[in-house]
């Protein structure tokens, strides 16, 4: 899943990931992610934009962790933002990537995040 305001960056990043064999689903308002989400539907990894309008991401995060079947869904961090790390590391972010994002690197952290892990399905402990 992809949670991303800039719905120009987001469809291409989408597209990217479709050509990869990934299945997307892409949001621009993290409300409607994290509603997906509770309502049971499933994901592999949630790439988040650090700044979205609306719920910031460590309310984002903040949610998924009160919610025993997400807790342990990778969470990565995606901005411009110099201190990606930092935040990234504070909100309990399975990984960081710095736009622009390096295509190569953005795929080997899907690999490695997804590689043998179900999607999390959030009616489930």
């Amino acid at each position: 899943m992809l949670v991303e305001d800039d719905e120009e960056f987001a469809e291409s990043l989408a597209e990217v990931l479709r050509d990869e064999g990934h299945g997307v689903t892409v949001f621009t308002l993290p409300e409607e992610a994290i509603e997906w989400l509770l309502s049971g539907q499933r994901a592999a990894l949630v790439l988040l934009d650090l700044r979205t309008p609306g719920m910031s991401a460590q309310r984002f995060r903040a949610m998924m962790m009160a919610t025993p079947a997400l807790r342990a869904l990778p969470v990565v961090v995606v901005s411009g933002d110099p201190n990606i790390r930092r935040i990234a590391g504070s909100i309990g972010a399975s990984d960081a990537l710095e736009k622009p994002v390096d295509v190569s690197r953005l795929l080997a952290t899907i690999d490695r995040h997804c590689q043998a892990r179900p999607p999390t399905k959030a009616g489930s402990d």
